[in-house]
């Protein structure tokens, strides 16, 4: 193992709102409901403004960070591109959907929240990976158990404000400023976007090409139709039992 000296941070945790409930109660369509939440985490990655790149996957959330060069233009760009991404991506799944299994239907429940504090990250190799450690990481993940009523909202530290919140772009949105509670912590100011709308920039798409339509079929019947035949079969056999 190799470590590097502590360097200068943002760090953006990305989380989607409603996971943990999505999935519980889509156990029966497994497959189509980690299929969506992929390619939501994808569109969201696929977002990020360099220097920023993705380092983790924490199942529902994804950890990115930058530093270096660019790291403070590339900071106050990512929330934006990330919900827009997200919501785009959300849209176009929801106007190609040609199910109607639980976990399809609910793909409009589904929301995006950012976690973005600042801090000092050490960053050491174990093996041929790269990873990410320091107290202002756990920060981050503290960060996620908040008292914000919503589910899409951007959270900053009140250090990562000072860079985010100097954009033109958030200039004018109403935020809120307190102080979270972090476990091991301590009191941590924060700067609250409650709600994402002003960002999300062009209107999102409200229909799908026959082909985005033709895709979803595919995929979700015919490449994905081994995974949830157990299932479909013994769906039928019950509703083909006496009494049913």
């Amino acid at each position: 193992m190799r470590a590097r000296p502590e360097t200068d941070a943002h760090i953006l945790l990305a989380d989607i709102s409603g996971y943990t409930r999505f999935l519980h109660a889509n156990r029966l369509t497994l497959a189509h409901a980690t299929q969506i939440v992929s390619a939501l985490l994808e569109a969201v990655i696929a977002a990020a403004p360099r220097p920023m790149r993705p380092h983790k996957l924490e199942g529902d959330a994804v950890l990115l960070a930058a530093w270096g060069e660019g790291a403070d233009a590339a900071a106050p760009l990512a929330p934006a591109a990330f919900f827009q991404a997200f919501y785009r991506r959300r849209a176009a799944l929801a106007a190609a959907n040609t199910c109607p299994c639980e976990a399809c239907r609910q793909i409009p429940d589904l929301d995006l929240k950012i976690i973005a504090p600042h801090g000092r990250l050490l960053r050491h190799r174990v093996g041929r990976f790269e990873e990410l450690a320091g107290p202002d990481l756990i920060l981050a993940h503290r960060l996620l158990k908040n008292r914000v009523q919503g589910r899409r909202y951007l959270l900053c530290s009140a250090e990562a404000w000072r860079v985010v919140g100097g954009h033109a772009m958030f200039a004018g949105l109403p935020v809120e400023r307190w102080e979270e509670d972090c476990e091991g912590l301590g009191a941590v100011p924060v700067v609250v976007l409650r709600e994402a709308a002003p960002l999300l920039g062009q209107p999102l798409p409200q229909a799908a090409g026959r082909w985005a339509k033709t895709s979803d079929f595919i995929w979700k019947h015919v490449v994905l139709l081994p995974l949830l035949g157990p299932w479909l079969l013994a769906r039928g056999r019950r509703r083909l039992a006496p009494g049913s």
